[in-house]
């Protein structure tokens, strides 16, 4: 039987088979995290999107281990309820917007070109390390203002963090507190530094909103917030972006088609959302007794809704375990949905389209390396996520 356990080595490499296995049951034990999960398309549907259900720790029960986590990982509107995640949501959204995303697209654009500037002409690279990775962190230390010579050390903190915030043992270790410590002092120093000096930047706007009269966002909210954004921002994306670059070179006929058009590419991004999302799973909470699936599921129990589900739903996709990009009908969650839909679904989105585009016209003829298949390939194994270390490559 596969396990369905985030610690569980066989499911960090690929969870497919135990979410197919599971599918059936519709909710299982979570294990490693306490409450249930949730794999039934249609009630995923339906929680995601149910006001019913919340998200804020506080209404969770107590002796779940993720509730402790959670509580103090403090992840600002991923995990607050009405009337502050309308509030803090609405003074942010405007910046992801659809029309605020198309302003930045030649930033974007700029960006990835000087990731592949970095990348020789020919040879064998690691992709992902060096251009999937690169370019959202590229992208959000801009959007931040984070100083050029701390960079490398604003990365470390912010993937040390993100890495093991659900993985059950080093979410308790010294590096993730001396991390997220670390990144909690850094914006708590930025935020200062804005009010001694205003300015026009995010951080800049934000701090401006503290002190209007009205505003009700407080220094704090501003930094869990900022804490949030590298994490949501980065690794999703990279992942997102090395997933579409390994399903392409592992799937010939869908990458010639590609190359052939490469108007397929935001089809090709979404085909990647569906079959190998970044973000596994969302996580709610029952606030009343409820039936999920036959099963009564008590106030308080967290619903780990695993929104991966559905895009590999046999019910929703023909052969939903093939990789095409010209498919005329798919589903996914990958962005969540609801009122907790990422924020940072356009930013993401865009990312992924300019970096494959840029990357095929620089390198048609890039292929995955020769060699063993781990050597070659290797997952994060990131409890939550779903994308890789390493993606050896050989550019010509």
């Amino acid at each position: 039987m596969a396990v369905l356990s985030i610690s569980d080595p066989a499911f960090l490499l690929d969870p497919y088979p135990a979410i197919h296995e599971h599918r059936a049951a519709g909710v299982v034990p979570n294990v490693d995290h306490g409450g249930v999960w949730l794999l039934d398309s249609d009630a995923i549907q339906n929680v995601i999107r149910n006001p019913s259900f919340a998200s804020d720790p506080e209404k969770a029960d107590p002796d779940a281990p993720i509730t402790g986590i959670l509580k103090a990982a403090r992840l600002s509107i991923f995990y607050m309820d009405r009337p502050d995640h309308t509030r803090i949501r609405g003074l942010v959204s405007k910046e992801f917007s659809g029309n605020r995303v198309r302003d930045m697209e030649p930033g974007l654009e700029k960006t990835a070109r000087a990731a592949l500037d970095q990348l020789p002409d020919r040879g064998v690279v690691d992709i992902s390390a060096l251009f999937a990775d690169v370019i959202p962190m590229m992208v959000m230390s801009d959007f931040l203002g984070v100083e050029h010579e701390i960079r490398e050390q604003f990365r470390n903190w912010a993937l040390t963090r993100v890495k093991n915030l659900f993985d059950p043992v080093k979410n308790r270790s010294p590096e993730f507190a001396e991390a997220s410590t670390a990144l909690r002092d850094y914006f708590t120093r930025t935020v200062e530094k804005h009010r001694a000096e205003p300015s026009g930047s995010l951080v800049g706007r934000l701090v401006q909103m503290t002190d209007e009269q009205g505003s009700n966002l407080l220094d704090a909210e501003i930094i869990d917030l900022l804490i949030l954004l590298v994490g949501a921002g980065i690794i999703t994306t990279a992942d997102l972006i090395g997933n579409a670059i390994h399903a392409l070179l592992t799937h010939r006929d869908q990458l010639d088609a590609l190359l052939a058009d490469p108007s397929l590419v935001s089809d090709a991004v979404e085909e990647t959302l569906r079959f190998d999302t970044p973000a596994l799973s969302v996580g709610r909470i029952a606030t009343e007794p409820v039936e999920l699936c036959g099963q009564t599921i008590a106030a308080g129990t967290w619903v780990r809704v695993m929104t991966a589900a559905v895009g590999r739903d046999p019910a929703l996709h023909t052969e939903p375990d093939r990789f095409a990009i010209d498919r005329e009908h798919r589903e996914h969650l990958a962005f969540g949905g609801g009122s907790h839909h990422c924020l940072g679904a356009h930013l993401g989105r865009s990312e992924a389209r300019i970096a494959l585009r840029q990357l095929l016209e620089r390198y048609p003829e890039i292929r995955l390396a020769e060699g063993d298949d781990d050597a070659v390939a290797m997952r994060r194994g990131v409890p939550g996520f779903r994308g890789f270390e390493r993606v050896m490559v050989r550019l010509r």
